[in-house]
């Protein structure tokens, strides 16, 4: 089990470049992954050096890399222990040449996405923006300088002043981050590249009228089901408190890396998963509410990480 997610220290890497000023664009992945089928003998990681892959991928040098940053931190990759790229299992699972959703057209996937982008990889490293925004910050709106003063006050109070990376690629950390949730709007009217990231059809973030100033939006999601949601909390148990039998409300709403706060729910959306929990996972989790003491109970010893998967599997069927 990787260490403790909810907690970053000194030792983490704060990762805010590597994409080349790109967000993910649709098609992305699923050409990595065709790419990285085909090459996977060879090395995957010597592929994406070389020039073939300009050739094959369609794109230049800069996108190339990019395609394989985003691969990785959203799961798809991993990094073995002779530092080469391979396919991570389930990554074959879900967009593989016979996966379930190689055209990444159930929303599942793409919340499943967004989870690793939040969550950071097994090694220590994070996205610091992404897991730092979803996770740490608590206002509705935000522009770009609010996030970098914020950002880099974290990590001088936090972490460690050292890691607070330069001006110039926080803001294009930023600028990326952006675009990989929020829409772009021109004229009041919504530009044919203003959804060039998949991850905008999460509604996560949007713009707001006033010239580069965005809304959070915290709420109730339809297209977060139960299993995915399912798949969070035990994620987030695992690290959080993996030998407790019982997890509060306010945990799974507001602790770090939690459901509520990887997913932006309100208190009122994880109430709505609370009352299908039982029956969802056949009496595995029940949700309780005694003397005002809200909190879901484990009735059984579990491979968190092995039920996490089996869940969210269930997307698909």
């Amino acid at each position: 089990m990787r260490k403790n997610a909810t907690i970053i220290d000194s030792n983490a890497r704060l990762v805010f470049s590597g994409h080349e000023t790109f967000p993910m664009r649709y098609g992305w992945l699923k050409k990595s992954m065709e790419a990285a089928e085909n090459h996977e003998k060879d090395g995957i990681r010597n592929f994406f050096a070389s020039e073939k892959a300009i050739v094959e991928l369609g794109v230049g040098k800069n996108m190339v890399t990019s395609m394989k940053y985003w691969a990785l931190y959203s799961g798809i990759f991993d990094v073995n222990d002779t530092k080469d790229l391979v396919i991570t299992e389930f990554g074959k699972w879900l967009i593989g040449q016979n996966g379930v959703d190689p055209w990444m057209e159930n929303l599942s996937t793409l919340w499943f996405i967004h989870w690793n982008l939040v969550y950071g990889k097994s090694n220590g490293d994070y996205l610091f923006t992404y897991y730092w925004f979803f996770n740490h910050y608590n206002f509705a709106t935000f522009d770009k300088d609010i996030l970098s003063k914020n950002l880099c006050a974290f990590i001088k109070e936090r972490i460690d002043e050292s890691k607070i990376p330069a001006s110039l690629t926080l803001g294009r950390d930023i600028d990326c981050f952006i675009g990989m949730y929020s829409p772009k709007i021109k004229k009041n009217k919504a530009d044919e590249d203003s959804i060039e990231s998949p991850l905008v059809e999460l509604d996560l973030i949007s713009p707001k009228t006033r010239r580069d100033v965005f809304q959070v939006n915290r709420g109730i999601k339809p297209s977060l089901s139960i299993y995915t949601f399912l798949f969070g909390l035990l994620k987030f148990w695992a690290d959080y408190s993996p030998n407790a039998k019982t997890m509060s409300f306010e945990s799974i709403c507001y602790q770090p890396m939690s459901p509520g706060r990887v997913f932006l729910l309100n208190e009122d959306a994880v109430a709505g998963y609370m009352q299908d929990i039982a029956k969802a996972t056949n009496g595995l989790f029940e949700y309780s509410e005694t003397a005002g003491l809200k909190e879901i109970i484990l009735t059984k010893n579990i491979d968190f990480e092995d039920k996490a998967y089996e869940y969210f599997k269930r997307n698909y069927k």
